[in-house]
């Protein structure tokens, strides 16, 4: 058996210093969600369909019946699909500009303490909803 040959080493681009990576810029949790493509939005509707004909099917095989059907659908019947998804992105747009000009990002005291207050409401509704469950156990 002949000896296996060594390939030598490729010439790696230098981007800055070797071995030496960037810190991750972390996400802003307040920040605007990216809005979905019109395949997303049709998978979105279409999903529960298909795992109401198809209860057996895995995530990958329901994934590829949407992708089938999706390449399937001729360009008028993915307009309503892409029209919605262009709304959302309008709407993301918008979003983000709101977010960068300071609207979405919390400001100090002042919107800690409107938060607190929201979840104060949320607890009230919780105990109102406890107590309708108790009388319905009696």
């Amino acid at each position: 058996m002949p000896p296996k040959e060594k390939s030598k080493p490729k010439e790696k681009a230098s981007y800055g210093a070797p071995g030496k990576r960037g810190k991750k810029v972390k996400k802003d949790p307040n920040a605007p969600k990216r809005p979905p493509s019109g395949f997303f939005v049709f998978c979105a509707e279409q999903r529960p369909k298909i795992k109401a004909q198809h209860p057996s099917f895995g995530i990958g095989d329901v994934a590829k019946k949407l992708g089938e059907m999706w390449n399937n659908l001729t360009d008028s019947n993915k307009q309503p699909y892409l029209a919605k998804a262009k709304k959302l992105k309008e709407k993301y747009q918008k979003d983000v500009a709101d977010y960068k000009s300071g609207k979405g990002k919390p400001s100090g005291a002042g919107a800690s303490k409107s938060k607190k207050a929201d979840d104060d409401d949320d607890e009230e509704e919780e105990d109102e909803d406890d107590d309708e469950n108790e009388d319905e156990d009696d």
